[in-house]
């Protein structure tokens, strides 16, 4: 049975989620890339996580869902109605199956990341906050190009944000509601800029196609295993 803190995660998930595809929606005529500035505010779901106290809720009810409901917003489902939908909207507006993907590593985190939120939380803030505003930033102001079509703004945009979130996202877990996954970070800074290195460079190298499987999957896995 779902504990109160379960009831609470759920209920701050999905209000936050609905909140931001109305919201994107419609503004979507005001808004630069609209599936983008989606993609970056979903990351904000990782601030209801510590409220789950349930891994298979969390797992199954918070995230799972969201990946079958997008798989029936691409151009292969079967449901018209899904497919029109502001959700739908948004998956042609880039690759189809890109938040696809984002749901289905949010729903492996969540499960095998459950007992350290922090690493969690830093894996899925890499994939929004920081893969989404090197895209937002590097399509629309990137000059400087190298390999894989990346350009230097939009590098430097994946760096920052990634070490902005991180901060913010240890600062809010240690100093605000007392989690621990093993002790404090002494290093903040020097982890946050080192982490936030690694993405950068993840992000240079994986294609576009498989970035939200893959960056936030490799990270989060990493800094469990350096015990996060």
């Amino acid at each position: 049975m779902p504990t109160q803190g379960d009831l609470f995660g759920l209920a701050g998930v999905y209000g936050y989620v609905s909140a931001i595809i109305i919201i994107t929606w419609v503004a979507r005529s005001r808004i630069h890339n609209p599936r983008k500035v989606l993609h970056i505010l979903t990351g904000g779901i990782v601030f209801f996580w510590w409220a789950f106290e349930t891994r298979e809720i969390m797992a199954f009810l918070a995230a799972a869902p969201f990946a079958v409901l997008l798989l029936l917003c691409t151009p292969i489902s079967p449901v018209r109605l899904l497919r029109e939908s502001p959700l739908g909207s948004r998956s042609t507006e880039g690759h189809p199956y890109g938040l696809v993907m984002y749901a289905v590593s949010w729903t492996l985190i969540a499960y095998f990341l459950f007992e350290d939120l922090v690493a969690a939380s830093i894996a899925i803030a890499a994939m929004s906050f920081g893969d989404g505003m090197g895209e937002f930033i590097g399509k629309r102001y990137g000059k400087r190009r190298y390999l894989n079509h990346r350009t230097l703004e939009g590098s430097a945009a994946v760096f920052i944000s990634t070490f902005i979130a991180i901060i913010v996202i240890e600062l809010f877990y240690f100093e605000m509601i007392g989690y621990s996954s093993g002790g404090a970070p002494d290093m903040l800074v020097l982890f946050g800029l080192s982490t936030a290195g690694l993405v950068t460079c993840l992000e240079a190298i994986t294609p576009g196609q498989i970035d939200n499987l893959v960056i936030p999957l490799i990270v989060g896995g990493y800094l469990h295993m350096l015990g996060v």
